[in-house]
């Protein structure tokens, strides 16, 4: 697409490999979201063809423990964002990163977007309710904007408030100590991965404003049983590795199986997903080993 693209959130884990991918069409937004003057003003002074609303509070176990912080962030900042674009830059399209966790425990997996939604963390609600402000913005205002409901992003960067970049945090920390025990949380679920690169890939097709507007998922299709993943990152461990249940990891509510169907994004923009997952969790080990040596010098 031509022309600038506002993205909130910009130093994020998303954020930076939308960076590497926009180049220099990507103009990160430096202030705070729930500042609704501040955002107003950057959209007004950039004119962007496009916004990205990256900034959110995006863990769902972390959103069990302040619920008021996350609505606020994610539904207030939301709104903000929308009002700024209608206000500054109505002919702007807004991409607001929703979340495959919208579903809760649908009835039919992989999930199609028309299945109502069943959030079952704040998080989720929280982002359940800013889909209902972007549709509203949509209707009521005219905007153009894209609901992205993307499943479990996963890659290079990747901290550790989440399971993939908690167990290759451990992993390198136990390789510095020749083995050892790695915490995890419940590992029945079972989850639709999808490596970050493909997920901004798909961002980019979603920002052509010749995509039609509406909700799209952003998804392999696949339900992926955690426990496999975690064996998959330890096969590329170089030191004996235990594993053991934390109590403290556990969530007060959880979906057991989660996919999405990604066939309208497909038929949209021809989009498919490319890296592996064996490749995502290999750059994942590799860039947190990465992270750890600079750490230590």
């Amino acid at each position: 697409m031509g022309g600038s693209v506002l993205v909130t959130g910009a130093g994020g884990f998303v954020g930076s490999h939308l960076r590497e991918l926009l180049g220099e069409s990507f103009v990160p937004f430096e202030g705070d979201v729930l500042d609704a003057a501040a955002t107003g003003a950057a959209v007004r002074a950039l004119q962007p063809s496009g916004v990205v609303h990256l900034a959110a509070e995006s863990s769902v176990a972390g959103s069990w423990e302040d619920p008021p912080r996350v609505w606020g962030v994610n539904v207030v900042g939301t709104v903000n964002v929308l009002e700024a674009v209608r206000r500054e830059q109505p002919r702007a399209r807004v991409l607001f990163p929703s979340t495959g966790e919208v579903y809760g425990r649908a009835e039919r997996v992989p999930t199609p977007e028309d299945e109502p939604v069943f959030p079952l963390s704040p998080y989720a609600g929280s982002k359940a309710a800013g889909e209902l402000a972007c549709a509203q913005a949509g209707r009521g205002s005219g905007l153009d904007v894209v609901v992205a409901r993307g499943f479990n992003q996963e890659g290079p960067g990747r901290d550790e408030r989440f399971a993939v970049g908690s167990w290759a945090s451990q992993i390198v920390r136990l390789e510095a100590e020749g083995g050892g025990t790695l915490l995890v949380g419940d590992l029945s679920a079972e989850r639709d991965l999808i490596d970050v690169r493909d997920v901004c890939r798909a961002y980019s097709l979603l920002l052509d404003p010749s995509v039609p507007a509406g909700t799209y998922n952003v998804a392999s299709g696949r339900a992926v049983p955690m426990r496999l993943v975690l064996e998959l990152l330890i096969e590329h461990a170089g030191v004996p590795v235990r594993v053991e249940q934390d109590n403290a990891r556990l969530r007060p509510a959880d979906v057991p199986r989660l996919a999405g169907d990604p066939a309208r994004l497909r038929s949209a923009t021809g989009w498919e997903p490319e890296i592996p997952l064996e490749r995502t969790l290999a750059d994942t080990l590799a860039a947190a080993r990465e992270t750890e040596v600079t750490r230590v010098l």
